[in-house]
């Protein structure tokens, strides 16, 4: 059998053997860490907070705390560094606020043409990949972008993919990270090129990062079930609310509903889109959340 150490430096050569990384890993009985069960905010619904540099990932931690959410999902457009020390004073940070690192979210295109490109990428996410193994964050979302003009993202884009992922998987396995997909447009754009890049490499350490209003799934309830049984982590949406507090443009309660009865495990975390105050738009998605799943640790 073939070492951990012959696998990571790239020695197997996928494309002259019938051994996956799924066959091989399985025999090394890795598992994956437990995902962080509990309601979270994406660092995104604040980017314009941070944008303005009145909050950064050495003081959002506090910050959630005040929000009395538990836990936080951090985006790579936010990381000033991923040197050591960087991440130390947000493992500090986190630890005194009493906060949870639920997921780190990966920007960045897997699908192009472009060789270079596509190279560049995988070693950008595998640095990122590393990081997120240091701060003990259980799930990852990988970007999966889209083809160039003329090209399939059902066809080229889902093999180009899932041959990145491949690259990534024996890291991710060695510590214990899923990754995940977000339903995001190009590849991701489709129900169809999400599930062939899972079934493509192993579901038991790839799904999805199921966003309850991004296309295919915009708070559609047939849609969204295809999706929840693959679901690491989720994006719960929302840009406006009714007078009664539910969200405009979906039925909140059935969404959650869907998830509860698959016994999803992951994080429930908000993504605020609207217009006008972010940190009350957070609030409000907050409660509406815990009003369909009071029993949602938090």
């Amino acid at each position: 059998m073939l070492t951990r150490r012959q696998i990571l430096a790239g020695g197997l050569a996928l494309a002259t053997t019938d051994l996956t990384l799924r066959n091989i890993w399985a025999a090394q009985g890795k598992e994956p860490k437990p995902l962080v069960h509990c309601l979270s905010n994406e660092t995104y619904s604040l980017r314009d907070l941070y944008g303005q540099k009145k909050i950064d990932h050495h003081t959002t931690a506090a910050f959630h705390k005040e929000l009395n959410i538990k836990g936080v999902s951090l985006n790579d457009l936010y990381f000033k560094s991923w040197d050591k020390d960087y991440l130390d004073k947000i493992l500090e940070s986190f630890k005194t606020a009493d906060r949870r690192i639920t997921a780190l979210i990966m920007e960045g295109n897997l699908a192009t043409a472009n060789e270079d490109k596509r190279k560049k990428q995988v070693e950008s996410n595998t640095a990122k990949l590393k990081a997120a193994g240091y701060l003990g964050v259980p799930v990852v979302r990988m970007n999966l972008g889209g083809v160039d003009k003329g090209e399939d993202n059902q066809k080229e884009g889902v093999d180009r993919c899932v041959a990145a992922f491949k690259e990534m998987l024996p890291l991710a396995m060695d510590l214990g990270i899923r990754i995940t997909i977000e339903n995001h447009g190009g590849v991701s754009g489709s129900v169809e090129g999400i599930l062939g890049v899972i079934k493509g490499t192993d579901p038991k350490w790839v799904g999805s990062n199921l966003d309850f209003g991004n296309a295919p799934v915009n708070h559609k309830p047939e849609v969204f079930e295809k999706l929840v049984p693959h679901a690491y982590h989720t994006h719960a949406k929302l840009a406006d609310f009714k007078e009664d507090g539910e969200a405009t443009n979906s039925d909140y309660g059935k969404l959650l509903g869907i998830l509860k009865a698959a016994k999803y495990a992951g994080a429930v975390s908000v993504e605020w889109e609207g217009k006008g105050e972010a940190v009350q738009g957070i609030k409000r998605t907050r409660d509406l959340i815990l009003k369909h799943w009071p029993e949602l640790p938090n």
